[in-house]
């Protein structure tokens, strides 16, 4: 009898302890929805960027090469929050998208960011934090600030669109947490406190020289990322 209950006891002790493991059911779903969020946001400004280029908007071309960059650090950060809940390998799945004036890119990137900002994240984070798992409501959090900063970014951009001169010319993107800076860079990321020593620069390129009429454009590889 004494055996019987002490198995009765231990059965029940496991019972308690499975009942009281939180679920992590809706903060992978959530992972993974960004994964394939952010992944269609890099492939998308990539894509604006090239559209940019066509239309001589250089600046406008860096400032989406740059966003590009800080979209594929999300995608990592939420990628290594997957793996540390036993979800190895994931790989986002980009949706179909329109390219369109660099204008209405322009707009079209600030309507997909305000979305992220204002809606999308704000429930991944509650749905981590209910789930208890700090390393997702990092770096759902990190996106969050990223995507509303672009927001901004963006925003300037397209106010000054019909005088890109003014549009800043080099981007500083964060590596820990996907944060961007327009035109100047802080001594250290104001989220995530990387020095501005690791900063990803992202820099417009113009036409060497004045171009007649019917000659071919010579143009430097435009806004590669370099290591500042």
């Amino acid at each position: 009898m004494k055996k019987i209950f002490s198995l009765l006891v231990v059965a029940a002790g496991a019972l308690a302890m499975v009942a009281c493991t939180p679920s992590h059911d809706k903060t992978i779903a959530n992972l993974k929805a960004a994964i394939d969020g952010e992944s269609t946001a890099a492939a998308k400004y990539a894509a604006f960027a090239d559209q940019a280029a066509a239309d001589s908007l250089y600046n406008v071309e860096a400032m989406f090469r740059a966003t590009a960059q800080a979209e594929t650090v999300h995608i990592k950060n939420h990628q290594e929050v997957l793996v540390s809940l036993g979800i190895a390998d994931y790989v986002g799945t980009a949706a179909e998208f329109e390219v369109k004036t660099t204008a209405e890119n322009i707009q079209a990137a600030i309507d997909g960011e305000t979305h992220e900002f204002t809606e999308m994240y704000p429930g991944f984070i509650a749905d981590a934090q209910a789930e208890k798992v700090d390393a997702a409501v990092v770096s759902f959090t990190y996106a969050q600030d990223a995507e509303k900063g672009h927001a901004a970014i963006y925003g300037e951009a397209l106010a000054n669109i019909a005088t890109p001169e003014v549009i800043a010319a080099a981007y500083f993107v964060c590596p820990k947490c996907g944060n961007t800076y327009a035109g100047t860079a802080a001594d250290v990321c104001e989220f995530c406190q990387t020095s501005s020593a690791d900063f990803i620069a992202f820099n417009a390129t113009m036409p060497i020289a004045p171009v007649e009429e019917g000659a071919e454009v010579a143009v430097e590889e435009a806004a590669e990322p370099v290591v500042k």
